[in-house]
């Protein structure tokens, strides 16, 4: 039975360092999938109202593993007809915590689980498509239609079709798309890039390039990135999730969800090992590197278990070139089995925030629509002892002070920065940035402003053979890394890539 969001606080049991918020509830949202901060701390809530059917096609069949089979594509926002998803803005006009004003940004979307703004546009991961809305004043509220960049990605389970849009460090797009969907992406660049099943995406704005970033993985809904850049997912298996490599093979169903795009791939890879309690299933996760919950958080999984009512927290410990999962408690329980985790995301106040799905079922093997279309939470996990909030604006900051961000110690606010740098492309930026690069004796900052770099495109041959004799092995590797994405070297670059093959020992 479903009770009221003041009835669901009370049946929370929570860590004795920790306390819960609730911050939205209905009326003012539904069916929250997607939640996300931009560089002024507002609040993005993508509202999956239009699950599990997309407005005008109807499901003509459907296969033993309750894939749907659709009489016809749906056409984009721009020209399709309006279905009930939408996008809103919440804001904290006051800095006192409460999300006191809304906005809706865009309606009328039909089947909606990303948003992310950059590059002066609103990108909206609206399966079949990605689109962007202009967005040239940075506000949030669209200035004319939406262009399509990518289309292809398949609906035959929309528990499933591609989803959670974030900004890699390089300056890409990344995505992920479920087990049981298949797609045939285009874009500007990429023509018929098919995959069959879950896995990493990404795309890359200016060149239009779409690619698969890596393969297999569990019902994959969730993209994370750690402070090294290293991207993850959960997993909707017993343990915690995946950790991607760039062209990696990874566990999945063969006879469900499909073969390997490469046929002479020697195996897969498998998820993070897990020593723990092996509960279906581990949804989504942030890796904690923020600074405002208690030292013991810091550099740990908190992961949601939307099955199970709880959130956990685990230790991540090296393990060759990967990770061992080791859990420890479970930092937040509910008795109340409508209490449905979704979403999970460090916010720059440092706090962790859930997005609560909020219903009695959770499972998709029905195929009948018995959603609670009318309830959706959101709630704010934070230090109990630490309530400070202050406003900002990133977009407002001068190159300088942008730059002073990379050595913040929230991780969220290094990563909103590199968006800024990335959005402007400024030469002054640049030349501060590469100061930055050459002075620092902190192997972090010098990894993030050679991000910065790289995304305001300043990194030079001569900066990338630096970048290759770093003695930090992150800023070695993200330095092959980039040159890669290039897909061509100067002989003196290929000279120190030949070299530093036979010579590197970090694993990684």
């Amino acid at each position: 039975q479903n009770i009221s969001p003041e009835q669901a606080l009370k049946k929370f049991d929570i860590a004795d360092d920790l306390a819960i918020e609730l911050v939205l509830s209905e009326p003012q949202i539904h069916q929250p999938v997607d939640i996300s901060f931009d560089h002024r701390g507002r609040l993005w809530v993508v509202q999956y109202n239009q699950y599990p059917y997309p407005e005008g096609v109807k499901v003509t069949e459907l296969d033993r593993h309750n894939r749907a089979v659709f009489d016809k594509v749906p056409k984009p926002p721009s020209e399709g007809i309006s279905g009930a998803d939408k996008i809103t803005i919440f804001e904290d006009t006051n800095a006192d915590g409460k999300f006191d004003k809304s906005t809706d940004a865009i309606t009328g979307l039909n089947i909606t689980t990303g948003v992310v703004l950059g590059r002066q546009k609103i990108w909206v991961l609206t399966p079949p498509y990605l689109i962007a809305y202009p967005d040239p004043n940075g506000d949030g509220i669209p200035d004319g239609e939406a262009a399509v960049h990518l289309e292809g990605f398949g609906l035959e389970d929309t528990h499933a079709v591609a989803n959670n849009l974030r900004w890699g460090p390089d300056g890409w797009l990344y995505g992920a798309q479920g087990s049981t969907c298949t797609a045939n992406v285009n874009s500007g660049a990429s023509k018929n890039v098919y995959f069959s099943g879950q896995g990493i995406w990404r795309y890359h704005p200016a060149s239009k390039i779409f690619e698969v970033y890596a393969e297999g993985g569990g019902n994959t809904f969730d993209v994370e990135f750690d402070k090294k850049g290293r991207v993850y997912s959960g997993d909707n298996g017993t343990a915690r999730g995946f950790h991607y490599k760039q062209g990696g093979y990874y566990l999945k169903n063969w006879g469900k969800h499909g073969a390997l795009t490469n046929p002479y791939a020697f195996g897969y890879l498998p998820g993070m090992e897990l020593e723990g309690e092996h509960f279906r299933f581990t949804h989504a996760w942030v890796k904690y590197e923020e600074s405002a919950l208690p030292e013991r958080y810091k550099g740990k999984l908190l992961s949601i278990n939307p099955l199970h009512n709880f959130v956990r927290l685990t230790k991540v410990e090296p393990k060759g070139s990967t990770f061992l999962c080791v859990d420890e408690e479970k930092v937040l329980e509910s008795s109340d089995h409508w209490f449905r985790p979704v979403d999970i995301k460090s916010g720059p106040d440092g706090a962790v925030y859930l997005a609560d799905w909020n219903d009695s079922r959770m499972s998709h093997v029905d195929p009948r629509d018995t959603w609670s279309k009318t309830t959706g939470r959101i709630y704010r996990l934070r230090h109990k002892k630490n309530t400070a909030r202050k406003a900002f604006d990133l977009s407002k900051m001068t190159n300088t002070e942008l730059v002073q961000l990379l050595s913040d110690k929230n991780k969220w606010f290094r990563q909103e920065a590199l968006r800024q740098f990335g959005d402007r492309k400024d030469a002054d930026a640049t030349r501060k940035l590469i100061e930055l690069f050459r002075s620092t004796t902190n192997g972090q900052t010098a990894l993030e402003a050679l991000w910065g770099i790289h995304i305001s495109g300043g990194l030079t041959d001569d900066l990338a053979i630096d970048a290759m004799r770093h003695t930090d092995p992150y800023v070695r590797l993200w330095a092959i890394r980039l040159i890669g994405d290039k897909k061509k070297a100067s002989i003196e670059v290929a000279e120190k890539l030949k070299q530093l093959a036979l010579t590197e020992i970090h694993l990684e």
